[in-house]
């Protein structure tokens, strides 16, 4: 559950790397925004398009281990890896904790809550999400980022609260959370008091290469941060999840290397630490080629189990070159194994990329949970961290839900929340299950529009965190509410989806961005695609001529009626046009029957105006920008509805906003096939209402 953030996806980069001119840093740059995009294997889930200072809008994400895990009876033979880091001494850990020290902030008592509510909202913006919750002490501890100055740069993020209701956000002006840039990913009681995990660089001035970074505090009220050093840290990367156990503090994440013709190379890495300040790289994976499988090999979350076996989950590269699940194990914190991974259990059949996203243990074993393809909820069971078995899903209350992204044990049993921030994140709703022993799940909650990555059980309830839609952006977000009992649990908050009709129109994502190649008009139009869904969908397969048999640019004429192709392209005799917007050189071409009609002028340049709120049904993300003709005869807005987002493009039907000068009545549609970061190609028909055409 600890993964870079969906909704700052390309902001994140430029915290990365504010200056991609230069070479180095730009392989690394492009690693976390590809790592972003397909961090579940699949760019579907709302994007943001652009980068900068204009916004922080928008939906927002291989390498064969070298040994496996040896069963010999009932034990674990575990050989130590042959490559990274000295030894650690382990020393005692500190007994201080947060709790004992904390002074300055109010205390108030423990609410046991009777009823799911969203909490801290009042402290909750600017800050576009929350990546990872623990409870120290007797408190709950939350982390994550804020768009920083200027967008540009992240700032961390630490919010806490002593009853799960009132929230404070602690250190805003910390330094060690405000030079450069700042990404938390996870935290945990240990150390000091607490121990962070991210990535992050100190430079506000020069090229500056995100590398795993540890914060660490006494009581979140002052932090400090780890010296960059590239023989621990190595130069690039993150720390995702970092966990206390009796070996010392392991942190687990992965690092980028540049290889030979600035190839980018990432290989899974797990840090050691005593004291949560000093740390030693003690287990390293095989280099992994990251410009053929960016999201290749990772570690995810941590869990730990009273015997002390260490399990961590992710997802790395089978040896067929598939990104599949895969589970990591240690008996002491140095040494790691990977699990021989069973295709039936770690694997997909239908060819997508499975993930794990977070692992917790409870008293009949280990269960994890993830995606696959981040279109279908994952689950695994393992009595012992060992072998797992993927759990039947099908006829479970997951419906549209294509992610569970966190879990965390009962007294008996689990509980787990979802979407996750990166594979599914659209309209919600943000869902809670429970199960007695993580095999047959029930679905006890249900709240608005947003997505969990962080799951913590309490004496008092439970608390998720993550982030949620909210006055055009998105921001970060945290519910709270009773326990379940997985033997007696609450009824079902919402009934079975019903089957789509053409009363009720498809929802987008969960189905145009997943659909087969080669079908028939009438197989999108009758289960109630709309016609603007229709078009997504024959841009998305490269425009098969089945589907625009009269080669007219207009597709699935004959399966819809008139009346919903003007919608979306106009009356027929509207002027055929062809926009070309390079974002690299922020210009436009234009070409067609409309620009020799006078219509349109045939170039000028582009800027970035907004991202509204998306509105249409099936509708991932909306963009804006404004074209100015370079003839200076006036502007025009240009929008998008993008309906499909696989990277690296996006499928989705455009519209004249509004214009000036010659074009203040213009008025336009038809689809645009986008590529992330290069150019926008829009196609389709330009008139004026007082026109004949």
């Amino acid at each position: 559950m600890k993964a870079e953030e969906v909704t700052l996806l390309e902001t994140t980069v430029r915290a990365a790397n504010p200056y991609p001119s230069v070479e180095a840093v730009a392989a690394s740059e492009e690693l976390v925004r590809m790592d972003a995009l397909v961090r579940l294997g699949t760019s579907s889930g709302p994007v943001p398009r652009r980068t900068g200072p204009q916004t922080r809008s928008g939906w927002a994400v291989a390498g064969f281990a070298f040994a496996v895990v040896l069963v010999i009876g009932f034990g674990l033979a575990l050989l130590r890896a042959p490559f990274g880091g000295e030894d650690v001494t382990v020393t005692d850990q500190p007994t201080t904790t947060v709790a004992s020290v904390i002074t300055t902030l109010a205390t108030s008592p423990v609410v046991e809550l009777d009823s799911w509510q969203r909490v801290g909202a009042d402290v909750m913006q600017p800050v576009v999400g929350l990546f990872d919750m623990t409870q120290v002490g007797s408190w709950l501890i939350a982390v994550g980022f804020d768009p920083g100055e200027e967008d540009l740069r992240q700032n961390g993020v630490i919010f806490s609260s002593d009853d799960g209701v009132i929230w404070s956000r602690l250190a805003q002006d910390d330094p060690a959370l405000t030079l450069g840039a700042v990404l938390m990913y996870g935290i945990a009681e240990g150390g000091p008091g607490m121990v962070a995990v991210g990535m992050g660089c100190e430079d506000d001035t020069a090229p500056c290469a995100a590398y795993p970074t540890v914060w660490t505090s006494v009581d979140g009220t002052s932090w400090t941060r780890t010296s960059a050093d590239p023989d621990i840290f190595g130069e690039s990367g993150a720390m995702m999840d970092v966990a206390a156990t009796d070996y010392g503090i392991v942190a687990v994440g992965s690092i980028g290397e540049l290889g030979p013709d600035d190839a980018y190379f990432t290989r899974s890495s797990v840090w050691l630490s005593a004291d949560g300040v000093n740390w030693t790289r003690v287990w390293e994976d095989d280099l992994v080629d990251a410009s053929a499988s960016p999201s290749s090999s990772r570690f995810s979350a941590l869990a730990v189990d009273p015997d002390g076996l260490i399990v961590g989950v992710g997802e790395a590269e089978n040896q067929n070159s598939e990104l599949v699940a895969a589970v990591w194990v240690s008996i002491d914190g140095h040494a790691w194994e990977r699990v021989e991974p069973n295709p039936s259990a770690f694997g997909s059949e239908n060819g997508l990329d499975v993930f794990m996203l977070d692992v917790a243990w409870s008293s009949d074993g280990f269960t994890a949970v993830g995606t696959e393809g981040g279109t279908q909820p994952a689950i695994w069971k393992s009595p012992d961290g060992l072998s797992w078995t993927r759990i039947d899903a099908a006829d479970q209350p997951f419906d549209a839900t294509g992610t569970i992204s966190s879990v965390a044990a009962l007294d008996a049993g689990f509980v787990a929340a979802g979407p996750h921030g990166f594979a599914d994140q659209k309209d919600g709703p943000v869902t809670l299950w429970t199960s007695r022993d993580g095999s047959i799940w029930d679905r006890v909650h249900t709240t608005g529009s947003g997505y969990a990555m962080s799951i913590v059980v309490t004496d008092a309830g439970i608390a998720v965190a993550g982030g949620m839609p909210e006055d055009n952006d998105f921001h970060a977000a945290v519910w709270a509410g009773p326990a379940f009992d997985p033997d007696n649990p609450p009824s079902d908050p919402l009934p079975s989806s019903p089957p789509t009709t053409v009363e009720e129109p498809s929802t987008g994502l969960a189905e145009i961005g997943t659909l087969d190649e080669g079908l028939s008009c009438e197989e999108l139009a009758t289960p109630g695609y709309s016609y603007a869904e229709a078009v997504a969908y024959w841009m998305w397969r490269d425009k098969p001529a089945d589907l625009d048999p009269d080669a007219n640019g207009l597709p699935c004429e004959d399966a819809y009626s008139a009346s919903d192709v003007i919608d979306v392209y106009g009356e027929p005799d509207a002027h055929s046009v062809q926009l070309i917007a390079s974002h690299s050189t922020g210009t436009f071409i234009a070409t067609g029957p409309a620009v020799e009609a006078g219509i349109i002028c045939a170039t000028g340049s582009i800027d970035y105006t907004e991202d509204p709120e998306p509105i249409g049904l099936g509708v991932l993300l909306r963009w804006e920008d404004i074209y100015t003709c370079e003839d200076n005869s006036g502007t025009f807005i240009l929008g998008v509805d993008e309906y499909i987002v696989i990277e690296p493009a996006m499928y989705g039907i455009w519209n004249i906003v509004s214009g000036t000068g010659n074009y203040q009545s213009m008025n336009g549609g038809g689809g645009t096939d986008s590529i992330f970061g290069d150019y926008d190609i829009s196609m389709g028909r330009l008139w004026f209402p007082t026109d004949e055409n």
